[in-house]
Formats: C-alpha cells, structure tokens, sequence
C-alpha cells in the first residue's frame, strides 16, 4: 500500500510539473509574440516620428524582453530603445544601449544590423562631442558592410564618416570619404542617394566658402534629385540650396525655391513639414521688406499646425509672430501673440507630463499584474516542492532534499525581488504625480503673476502720458549727449590708433630691431672669416635663423592689426599650425585639446597678442630644450577665465634653479600682461606643465 502511495504520488508530481512546464512554455511564445508586436508597431511609430507614443510600445517590449530574457529579443528591444533615446536626444543614454545591444547578441551575428548599430551608435557618440569613438565605430561598421557586399549601407556609412572627419578638421580624409561614397552610389545609380552625396558635398565645401564647387554640387544635387522622382529628396534638396542662396544674400531666389518645397509637401499633404517651411519663407519674406506676405506666412504655417493639432509647431509660429510684431513696433499685437505661445508652451509641458505618467501607470499596472500572476504560480511551486522535499526526507534523499530547498529559496529570493521592483515602480509613479501637482501649482503662480503684470501695463499707460510732456527736453538733451559722445568716441579712436602705432614701434624697435642688429653683426663676421669655411657656414645659418625670426615677428605684427583676423577661429587655427610646424619637426607626437567654449569667448587685439606670444614661447622652449617625444596642449574656458595648460615628457627641470636661456622670464611676462597667474610644475626626468590662467576681459 505504501508503494502504491508512492508511485500515485510521484505520477501526481509528474503531471503536475508537465502541465507547468507546458503552460510556461505556451507563456513564453505569447510573451515573444507580443514583443514583436510591440517591436513592428514601436519601429512604425518612429517613422512616422511619433515618438511620445513611441515610447509606451518601446517601454512594454523591453519589460517583456528582460522577463524572457532570450539574448535575440534583449538585443533587438535594446536596439529600438536605443534609437527611441537618440530620437529625444537623449544620446549618452542611448550609447548605452547600442552597446548593450551589441554585448547581448548582434556583436556575434556580425551581419547588416550588427553594422547599423555600429553606424547609429556613431552618430549619437557625434553628438555627446565624443568625436574619436564616432569614427572609430563608423570604421566597424564600415568593415561589416565590406564583408557583407552591402553597398547602400557602406555608401551611407561612408557619407556619415566623411562628416564625422570634417567636423574634426580633417578635411583631407573627409572629402576623400565623400567622394568613395560618391562613386559607389554612382555605380549603384540610385538618383535618390547620389542627390544625399551631392548635397553633402555642397554642404562641406559652403563651410569652406568655396562656393563655387558649393553651387556646382547643389545643382548636380538638384538634378539628381529631379531624375530619382522622389519628391521628398527634391524638396530637401530645394532647402539647402536655399540656404546657399541666403548667404549669397540671394534673397529673392532662396524664397522662390522655399516656395517649390513648400508645394511639394502640400501636394505630399506632408502638412506638418510644410507648416515649418511657411515659417522659413516669412522670415525671407520680412528681409524683402514684404511684409504682408511675411505675415500672410506665418498665419499660414499656424493655420497648418493647428489643423494637425501640432502644438510645438504652432508655439514657434506664436513666438516668431510675436517677434515680427515687435520688429515693426506693433507692441499690442506683439504681446497677443507672446500670450499665445506661453500659454501653448505651459499646455505642452502639461501634455508631456501627462503621457509620462499615462505610461508610467500603463507600465505599472501591466507589471502589477503580471507580478500577481508569478506570485500565485511562486506560491503554487514552492507548495509542490515542500511536498517533493518532505518526500525526499522521508526516504532519506538527502541530496534532493537539499536541492528542493534551494530552489524554493531561490524562488523566495526571485519574488523578494519583483515585490522591491514593484515598489521602485510605484515610487517613480508617486513622484511624477507630485512633479505634476507642483508644476500645475506653479502654473497657477505664474497665470496671477500675468494678471498682475497686466495691471501693472494698464497703470503705466496712465504714466506714459506724463513722459510725453519731457519727450521734446529729452530729445534736445540726446542730441547734445550724441554729439559730445561721437565727439569722445573720435578721440578714443584717436588715442587707440595711437597707443597702436606706438606698440607697433615699440615691437619694431625691441624685436626686430635687435634681430638687424645681429644679422649685421653676423654679416660682418661673415666676411671676416670669409677663408674659414666652419665659421662662415655657422655665421650665415645664425643669419638665416634671425632673418626668419624677423619674417615671422613682422607677419605675427601684420596678423595682430589685420580686423580680418580678430575672430577667436582664426587665432586657433593659427595655434594649431604653429604647434604642427614646429613638433612635426622634431617628430614629437602631440594633442590638442580645445574646448567648444573657446569658440564662444572674444579677446581685443592686446590680449589677443599677448596670449598668442606666450603661447609661442611656451611651444618654442619646449621644443628647443624639453627632449619631449609626447605633448598635450588643453585650452578650456570656465567662469569668464581662460585656462591654459601644456605639458610634456621630456628631461624637465628643476624650478628652484632654473635655466635662464629657457625663456622663463619671458613667459612671466607675457602672464603679467594678460592679467593671469603662471605655474610650472617640472621635476628633472619628469616632464613638465605649464599652467596659464588669465581673465577673458
């Protein structure tokens, strides 16, 4: 009888883990089935650039991938939320999951999404300023798409390399990509394409106003994009070449060609793009001085995003209206429109608050309820493997015992842990509802504020009426205070034109008058010892050295005055060739670092001067005395200072008992003029940096 309970039971225990089994497989196929619903309907939604509803598909798919976790749906749900983060710009964290997507499973398919990822991955590096790594993997992709035979990928890849090196300032290896990636879609013959080749290489050679190779690509561009038949490649096409008419200051023929791709997408019934191009062609419109046709745009491209219910469309249109009100004085109107876009600005932020916490709750909801299902079925197996355990004791199983126990902790640990997600879950709804209750509550601040501002507009009106009477004293008064300042301004001029002079004269004198001095001295020595050819040979090299001295001290003079140099571009670019020509030299491998702020700073002639000498003395000595064979120069700006810094691995020095010859004065003079702070750091055998920091006014 005994036996017979046995083997009852262990038939109940069979079946029972058999329909489990089958009813956990039948599970997973449902779950993988709804993750590549939720994949197709997500990747339609970011076609069509609908991202916000985008986002509750793409947070579905990748709760559902992680409870499967099979690596082909983990990597393909990483892809697509990878790409959903680039759409709204959220670029390092979209790095992230292009790796992920990789690591999990792609990198081993090695096949033509491996390389698409390797591509996009590249272009959101590009736009985190992580230049190196967006090269680096354009290049990986670019060897999937050789080994696989794919010439539309390797032409794209190509294209978006050629933009990555250009925006490094390698300008050599940019067009030498653009052009590979030109003659590939020439031989593949795709009009569509070759008119992206084109366009971008009439982009590039805008930037570098060579604007005859500029038009000639954008018309072979246009060309292209008339033959492929692809309307929206034309209409794109008409844009940019718009807008290198508008730096021609071709005003009227960029708004004619606005006007063709606006009734492209009209006739696409592409309404949404249109509306915006209606706000490009108002703005040509108001440069023509025509500014009913101005107006009649911008209505025009409000009334469109209106009909689409496009609210962040119809908000610029508001402010850009508002603008052109202010521009022609119409300070009522101005304000109505103003009016309109903060109120459209509040409105989307409230929608896209809500659609987060809609989501939020959608995902909340779905996870609760999938967690009250593992839960039953949780309890309903540990149930089943006390009784296997109790089972296994009772005939002194002990092995099977002990692992019954496990995966019952291990069960307990697994539910220990959806119970704390849940809770992360529900806390992360809790806080959106309090943001939005805050923001609403701000809202209202903000709603009394303008009611009160509005009061306060209606109480100056009465006071505008008594600054009418001081209007005429007011105008007499400015026009005296006009003429006494033109009057101040022409001998500030005056004294700055000769405060020039005399810094000129003072160069001339102390620098390269010295300079002559020598090359004299040199000469005669020169032809004193004619009949001795080492010391001739040395004279006249120490000549040459000094006549090259003098030629670059009076083409750094000439640079200095020039206003056509006075942009801070231009003394980068001027840094960087230095420092090329002087450690390529000598072989000596260098990096320079500048930072993007650098481009935003101004500095006025002086400064401009003594910062570029300082910089030329620091290079210099390192380069004559430093023995280096590796350099990095960094230039960043914080908090209105700029901060210098160049450091190397050459022999250094000790700082308590420098060498004189080493320019150090010098450089402490040149720190001095600039307003800034000078350290050297150096030890002998240990390199040595040299740190500037200087105020940019």
């Amino acid at each position: 009888m005994r036996l017979f309970n046995s083997i009852l039971y262990f038939g109940i225990a069979i079946i029972f883990i058999l329909k489990s089994s089958s009813s956990s497989a039948q599970a997973t196929v449902n779950i993988a089935q709804t993750i590549e619903f939720n994949i197709k309907k997500a990747d339609s939604l970011f076609n069509a650039e609908d991202f916000v509803q985008m986002r509750y598909y793409d947070s579905l798919s990748l709760s559902m991938a992680q409870k499967v976790n099979q690596p082909e749906y983990l990597g393909k749900v990483y892809f697509l939320h990878a790409k959903y983060l680039s759409a709204v710009q959220k670029f390092t964290d979209a790095n992230l999951f292009y790796q992920k997507a990789l690591q999990t499973y792609y990198k081993k398919q090695n096949n033509e999404t491996t390389a698409l990822i390797y591509n996009d991955w590249g272009f959101a590096c590009g736009e985190t300023g992580a230049l190196d790594e967006q090269v680096e993997y354009y290049l990986l992709a670019m060897k999937i798409y050789e080994q696989r035979n794919h010439s539309v990928g390797l032409a794209q890849t190509m294209s978006n390399l050629s933009t990555a090196y250009f925006q490094l300032e390698q300008d050599k290896k940019a067009f030498i990509y653009a052009f590979k990636a030109l003659q590939i879609r020439e031989k593949l013959g795709v009009q569509r394409d070759l008119a992206i080749s084109y366009t971008n290489l009439a982009n590039m050679y805008a930037q570098k106003d060579s604007m005859t190779l500029a038009k000639k690509y954008i018309d072979l561009g246009l060309a292209a994009a008339e033959k492929s038949g692809d309307k929206q490649r034309l209409a794109q096409t008409y844009i940019t070449k718009s807008l290198l008419l508008n730096r021609e200051k071709k005003i009227p023929e960029a708004l004619a060609l606005e006007r063709k791709a606006i009734s492209i997408y009209e006739e696409m019934k592409n309404y949404g793009i249109a509306a915006n191009r209606y706000i490009a062609a108002a703005f040509y419109s108001n440069m023509l001085g025509d500014s009913a046709h101005a107006l009649q745009y911008f209505n025009k491209s409000i009334a469109l995003a209106s009909s689409l219910q496009n609210k962040v469309v119809m908000r610029n249109g508001y402010n850009y209206l508002s603008n052109f009100y202010l521009e022609h004085q119409n300070f009522q109107e101005a304000f109505k429109q103003y009016k309109k876009y903060i109120s459209l600005r509040d409105s989307i932020t409230n929608s896209e608050t809500s659609t987060k916490i809609a989501m939020l709750q959608a995902g909340f909801d779905l996870e609760k309820r999938d967690f009250e299902i593992n839960r039953l079925q949780t309890q309903e197996r540990i149930r089943q493997l006390e009784i296997e355990k109790q089972k296994a004791i009772i005939k002194g199983n002990k092995a099977e015992a002990e692992r019954n126990q496990d995966e019952i902790n291990l069960l307990l640990k697994t539910k220990e842990l959806q119970e704390k997600n849940l809770l992360r879950q529900q806390d992360e709804l809790e806080k959106q509802k309090l943001l939005t209750t805050n923001n609403q509550q701000k809202l209202l601040i903000a709603e009394k504020e303008k009611i009160i501002q509005q009061k306060q507009i209606k109480s100056q009106s009465l006071i505008r009426n008594l600054l009418l009477g001081l209007t005429a004293l007011a105008v007499l008064l400015t026009i005296f205070g006009f003429n006494h300042y033109k009057l101040k301004k022409k001998i500030e001029q005056q004294a700055s034109i000769i405060a020039m002079r005399n810094n000129i004269s003072e160069n001339l004198h102390d620098d390269i008058g010295s300079s002559l001095s020598n090359i004299s001295l040199l000469n005669q020595l020169a032809q004193n010892n004619a009949a001795n050819t080492a010391k001739l040979d040395d004279y006249l090299v120490k000549a040459g050295e000094e006549i090259q001295h003098v030629s670059e001290s009076i083409n750094d003079i000439v640079w200095n005055i020039n206003p056509r140099y006075d942009n801070i571009e231009n003394l980068l670019v001027r840094m960087r060739r230095y420092a090329a020509d002087m450690m390529d030299a000598k072989n000596i491998d260098y990096q320079i670092n500048f930072s993007e702020e650098v481009n935003r700073i101004s500095l006025n002639m002086d400064r401009r001067r003594h910062f570029y000498l300082f910089y030329k003395e620091a290079i210099n000595n390192l380069v004559k005395h430093a023995g280096a064979h590796k350099v990095l120069v960094q230039l960043v700006v914080n908090n209105n200072n700029v901060k210098f810094e160049i450091q190397d691995d050459g022999i250094g020095f000790d700082t308590k008992n420098p060498n004189n010859g080493n320019g150090m004065a010098t450089l402490h003079n040149r720190a001095a003029a600039l307003n800034g702070e000078m350290e050297i750091l150096s030890q002998p055998g240990k390199g040595t940096r040299i740190d500037l920091l200087f105020p940019v006014t």
